[in-house]
């Protein structure tokens, strides 16, 4: 009898260690830093080209969905914090800029599981603000860029093995579709642009307001962290009023991938 009751407590116990190693949702998170250059015009406060760097600091993470027990949606989320000094062609003036960005979205996988490819695709919702301040004393030093939109969001991931060692290449690209974004009047001066905020707010999409961003990483599995190097591409164009503001920046990205199953609201499993 014990020996029927030892055997049957060895079986559960080894279905039980089964159901725990499968059990859990798949979780990612990317923490990077960038450096590159950045182009801006912004007529509010200048009519010239400027010119010069960047450098920001990002954290982002792709989670699955936890009622779907097919795995093929995820849930994105990304924060991002940047700072740009930028010249003017005769290196005269400079502008300063201090940018906050953060979206969520959601898309769908389509697996290829004999090549290791993955098709993405689903809705991505950005917020935008990045303030602009001019370097010199002027009659109007400051600026800013704020919308939020809803967007489209793609890409395309390969997953291969090669010297015993994992890596992986992913395209990303997200495009504004419809929202909302902030365009103030040539005449008002920096300090009534706070008290007229929500009268200069109007309906954006890609007719008067484009945003892309894409970018290009490629993640390195080592002995005993994740690696990601890659480019980063940005430009964000709009305008009214007889104002153009555009935004152009160009990124050299590296950063540490981190990969983890989320069992439970306090309970965390490192791969």
């Amino acid at each position: 009898m014990r020996k029927w009751l030892c055997i049957l407590l060895l079986s559960v116990g080894c279905q039980v260690v089964a159901l725990a190693e499968n059990w859990g949702v798949e979780h990612e998170n990317v923490l990077s830093v960038r450096y590159g250059g950045m182009w801006m015009q912004d007529q509010y406060l200048s009519p010239l080209l400027y010119s010069g760097q960047q450098v920001g600091l990002s954290n982002e993470w792709w989670q699955e969905f936890r009622c779907d027990s097919t795995k093929k949606w995820e849930n994105v989320g990304k924060m991002d914090v940047g700072f740009g000094w930028m010249y003017n062609n005769m290196y005269t003036n400079l502008i300063y800029s201090l940018g906050l960005h953060g979206g969520w979205g959601a898309c769908y996988n389509w697996h290829f599981t004999d090549y290791g490819l993955r098709v993405k695709l689903g809705p991505y919702m950005d917020v935008d603000l990045m303030g602009k301040m001019h370097g010199s004393s002027v009659n109007k030093p400051y600026s800013m860029d704020l919308a939020v939109n809803l967007c489209a969001m793609g890409g395309l991931e390969w997953a291969f093995r090669a010297k015993k060692t994992s890596y992986r290449l992913r395209y990303m690209v997200r495009a504004n579709m419809i929202g909302m974004d902030y365009l103030p009047d040539y005449w008002h001066s920096y300090y009534e642009m706070g008290e007229g905020v929500l009268g200069d707010f109007r309906c954006a999409g890609m007719w008067n307001h484009r945003h892309l961003q894409h970018e290009l990483t490629f993640d390195m599995q080592l002995k005993r962290s994740t690696w990601r190097v890659g480019i980063a591409h940005e430009y964000l164009e709009y305008g009214e009023k007889g104002m153009m503001f555009s935004r152009e920046m160009v990124s050299a990205v590296v950063g540490c991938v981190w990969q983890y199953r989320v069992r439970g609201a306090k309970d965390l499993t490192v791969w």
